[in-house]
């Protein structure tokens, strides 16, 4: 058994198979059923596509020495199995560390998280082929509660003790968690520092993960090469991926390429699982408005925003806002601005409230929504940014009734308006003027 587990440690799973298999064919009836325990554990490594063999290893084990049943280690596996096949799993106090990360993972099967973290917390020490794991099953445990950012610190307590293409897929994972935690710096880092598997799929995936990474760094010409990579990936092994057309879609949409940017996005339409093809649908409509083919996009858009099992309803009303905004019919405008503040989506509804109140020169109303906005949008974002540059150049046009906040205001924008951007030229001007303003006032005082 010793021989298996440092095969397992290395990644070596054909040679640690090959020395399980071969403890099974000889001896004494209780070492022949531990054998059968330890196979049976190994196939439980593989999950749901080993379900049958690790049942048939149980239950041979059992026949060679039912004494064998009062083994944690044999009831845990049993567990898992019942977790496997649907059944809610009888989760116990395990007496073993083992027995306790077999445990967490058949509450992981059961989908219960919360159940598997506490049971992690015993499965300490465990062997070399286990220990990596224990990280790797709690990550999986806090990615499911959405507790991004910790799942990424359980990746990183895995890594070390990895090796081989496990580690590899250890990246790929650390990497997407860093990714939906908003840290694309760090998934970029953490790809960097390692080599894909030499797995078609998983090099796919691999360049797909740095292209998200490098578009949400403001790089979309390097993740438009790196796309192109993970598509001739996908390509050589005949299966095209939803997530790669869609990113595909939304790097073209940076870049300013709409027409295939909605290409993409019919395509990843074709390729969404079901519960996804409501999002695809809202980026291609988004793409055809961007076309000008205002009547397809309003179309798509209000079936979304009709849509009660479609989460982002809000999100949809605010784009129809913007789509009759574009077209100058400011009451169809205001009516969806005014929906999206109902489902949920204040901040996008309150900004083209804004800049329909700022077009009819009605200022007071377009600065309290502009200022509203900054409120409820996060700092940097698309509705945050765009009202507080308006904001300013309002509080301009009201003749600086306050020069601090026009300052204030001014210099938030800026940071996050690039160089290059009209925009910047025109809010230093502000602030500098706004800063005049103040040096009179003091020296006045």
């Amino acid at each position: 058994m010793d021989r298996a587990e440092r095969f397992l440690a290395e990644g070596r799973y054909q040679e640690a198979f090959r020395e399980l298999v071969k403890g099974t064919r000889r001896g004494p009836p209780p070492r022949v059923a531990k054998a059968l325990l330890r196979l049976a554990e190994f196939y439980s490594l593989y999950g749901e596509a080993e379900r049958e063999n690790l049942r048939a290893a149980l239950e041979e084990a059992q026949r060679s020495h039912p004494k064998v049943a009062e083994d944690p280690l044999f009831q845990a596996l049993s567990v898992f199995l019942k977790s496997l096949e649907g059944g809610e799993p009888e989760l116990f106090s395990p007496p073993t560390p083992r027995a306790a990360f077999h445990l967490a993972h058949a509450a992981m099967a059961a989908d219960r998280p919360e159940a598997a973290l506490r049971l992690l917390e015993n499965a300490h020490p465990l062997p070399e082929f286990l220990a990596w794991r224990v990280w790797d099953l709690r990550a999986a445990a806090l990615l499911a509660l959405g507790r991004f950012g910790e799942a990424l610190s359980a990746y990183r307590q895995a890594l070390p003790l990895a090796q081989g293409e496990d580690r590899a897929f250890l990246v790929l994972d650390a990497a997407q968690a860093a990714l939906d935690a908003g840290r694309p710096e760090e998934a970029l880092a953490l790809l960097s520092e390692h080599e894909p598997p030499p797995i078609a799929s998983a090099e796919a995936s691999w360049r797909y993960l740095e292209a998200r990474a490098h578009l949400a760094l403001g790089n979309p010409r390097v993740a438009w090469e790196l796309l192109a990579q993970a598509e001739a990936k996908e390509e050589e092994i005949g299966d095209p991926s939803y997530g790669v057309a869609l990113l595909k879609g939304q790097t073209a949409m940076e870049l300013g390429r709409f027409g295939e940017a909605e290409a993409a996005f019919v395509r990843a339409l074709g390729l969404a699982p079901s519960e996804e093809k409501g999002f695809a649908r809202h980026e291609l409509a988004i793409a055809r408005l961007e076309l000008g083919r205002h009547l397809e996009a309003e179309g798509l858009l209000k079936a979304l925003a009709a849509d009660p099992a479609y989460p982002y309803r809000g999100s949809a009303a605010a784009d129809l806002a913007e789509l009759f905004y574009r077209l100058m019919d400011y009451e169809a405008a205001a009516a969806w601005a005014r929906e999206a503040v109902l489902l949920g989506n204040a901040a996008a509804g309150e900004l083209f409230l804004g800049h329909i109140a700022y077009d009819r020169m009605h200022l007071e109303e377009a600065l309290e929504r502009y200022r509203r906005v900054a409120e409820l949008a996060p700092e940097g974002g698309r509705e945050w940014l765009a009202a507080q540059q308006t904001a300013v150049e309002v509080l301009a046009q009201l003749g600086y009734p306050d020069p601090e906040e026009v300052l204030e205001r001014a210099e938030a924008a800026l940071r996050h308006t690039p160089p290059a951007d009209e925009w910047a030229g025109t809010l230093k001007f502000y602030a500098e003027e706004a800063r005049r303003r103040l040096g009179e006032g003091r020296i006045l005082n």
